[in-house]
């Protein structure tokens, strides 16, 4: 299974509303599939964590990963 985290504004903005959920590990999936199968825009994504480093929308995941998907942060 690949552990998936959406973090601060995004469950929100994605179509199921879903912090955290779990995926089937499939052939070639990549993060940028996972960012679209939630109704998300890579735009809405600035920091990609695969199992505590930095990843990119084309890294494939695989069973055991845990993917963390953050929004650009502002504030000041």
């Amino acid at each position: 299974m690949i552990d998936v985290r959406l973090f601060a504004t995004l469950p929100m903005r994605s179509s199921t509303k879903r912090k955290e959920f779990t995926l089937e590990p499939q052939p070639g999936l990549t993060v940028a599939d996972v960012i679209e199968s939630e109704g998300l825009k890579e735009s809405d994504i600035h920091i990609i964590m695969i199992n505590g480093s930095h990843g990119r929308l084309e890294s494939r995941l695989e069973d055991g990963d845990r993917l963390g998907l953050f929004p650009p942060v502002g504030g000041g």
